[in-house]
């Protein structure tokens, strides 16, 4: 699949697997019907035939009919862009902006965020970008995909950083774990 994508124009389309995925693994487990498009930006071979590599998510993609099943699946896609992605989001980009330079302050990983001031950098990129690092379930992280408006989309972000910044504090205040925490019966 990669090969494939590879030598034509470098795109690959992403689709999240249907809970019980796993004893079709290496069939054709249901997805759902919809997912993203992106261009592979860079890729690495490894000795083991394996490959990493880093892909720029584009658009949102509807999965219509499949046109082939093996060695891997190719469908019909439908674009499926944002109703309101041409608009300006300067208030909402700038607290998202915040609350996440504000996350990476109190967090102990460090975090580079040099890609969100960078002013190429698109508003729906930087919140695909932070949607797609929040500490989520996969179905959160789809039903964040599936929301067509991007304002929503970045609410219900800002809403999660909220929420991780609260539970960060809380942690913050409740102090370190012990070193060997006893569980009493």
């Amino acid at each position: 699949m990669l090969a494939s994508a590879l030598n034509g124009e470098g795109l690959i389309a992403f689709a999240l697997l249907k809970p019980g995925y796993e004893s079709e693994y290496y069939g054709n487990p249901d997805f759902y019907e919809m997912g993203c498009l992106g261009r592979i930006i860079s890729d690495e071979k490894l000795a083991d035939g394996k490959a990493n590599i880093v892909v720029e998510g584009l658009i949102r993609v509807g999965f219509g009919e499949i046109i082939k099943e093996s060695p891997f699946r190719v469908a019909k896609l439908e674009l499926l862009p944002e109703i309101d992605r041409e608009q300006n989001f300067t208030d909402l980009q700038h607290t998202m902006i915040q609350k996440l330079t504000y996350l990476a302050k109190i967090s102990r990983e460090e975090v580079n965020l040099t890609y969100l001031f960078d002013p190429d950098t698109r508003f729906t990129t930087i919140v695909n970008m932070i949607a797609k690092h929040l500490p989520l379930k996969p179905l959160e992280h789809y039903n964040l995909l599936k929301e067509d408006s991007l304002q929503t989309r970045a609410k219900q972000v800002i809403w999660h950083l909220d929420d991780h910044i609260e539970t960060m504090e809380l942690l913050k205040k409740a102090g370190p774990l012990p070193p060997n925490p006893q569980i009493l019966n």
